[in-house]
């Protein structure tokens, strides 16, 4: 049974993965040089992402859900994804 759950989370997971490459893809076309985030802008942006991560895993293991290394890993890669910072001709 706790496998059916972990399988459907991953399942999630994956759908959530392809949405945002697939908006990734659409945007190519807004990337430019000048969009490139500074080593503090990506710092800071690493450890928002860091501590929300952190806190989703948290909610689902105080729900009696077990986070994996690899799930951790995944959702980590899945949010290192930036498809809000565009830059504008």
């Amino acid at each position: 049974m706790e496998n059916d759950a972990l399988h459907d989370r991953l399942a999630a997971l994956g759908t959530r993965i392809e949405t945002a490459e697939a908006k990734l893809r659409e945007q190519a076309h807004w990337r430019h040089d000048a969009a490139h985030l500074t080593a503090n802008e990506l710092k800071d942006r690493y450890e928002r992402v860091q501590a929300r991560l952190n806190g989703e895993i948290a909610e689902a293991e105080a729900h009696g859900h077990h986070v994996s290394d690899l799930e951790r890993s995944v959702q980590q890669w899945f949010e290192s994804f930036d498809s809000t910072h565009v830059a504008s001709n």
